[in-house]
């Protein structure tokens, strides 16, 4: 076997591991979000497994794993059923945190809601708190007034 043949036969077995480590991270990945999901339909917060910093390692792996392959030629003359896998397993990674995307999305808003109605409540409590008081002036106004009638007598 020749040098150059040598050298191709290495980066195609090379780029075959990367394809397969890719196909076994996007499944952990998968497998995080769906107990994530399941966690943020129940309203159990406490056991969202995204927050995990071994899930946040995983993530950055596999986005660096994906630009490597990219960079490296992509999956040309890859087997057909790894690529067919690989494929499978990016839809389905997709779809999960398209799913997962919409249902943090729902939670933030609904917690700024509730935020926002507590500062609102507590607002009215204040200004009810002294009902002899004055009302407050704006700022920047002022009352000439007191200064016109000392000036008359």
């Amino acid at each position: 076997m020749t040098m150059p043949a040598m050298i191709e036969d290495t980066q195609a077995t090379a780029t075959v591991r990367r394809m397969e480590q890719l196909l076994v991270l996007s499944e952990r990945l998968s497998e995080a979000v769906e107990t994530d999901i399941a966690a943020l339909e129940q309203g159990e917060f406490g056991n969202l497994s995204t927050t995990d910093p071994e899930i946040a390692r995983l993530c950055t792996i596999y986005g660096r794993e994906v630009i490597a392959l990219k960079t490296a030629g992509g999956v040309k003359n890859m087997p057909a059923e790894l690529i067919a896998a690989l494929r499978e397993s990016g839809k389905r990674l997709k779809t999960l945190l398209v799913r997962h995307e919409s249902l943090v999305a729902c939670m933030r808003q609904a917690s700024e809601g509730l935020i926002q109605t507590v500062a609102d409540e507590v607002e009215k409590i204040r200004k009810r708190g002294a009902p002899y008081s004055p009302p407050s002036k704006a700022k920047g106004t002022s009352s000439a007034g007191a200064i016109v009638y000392n000036k008359v007598v």
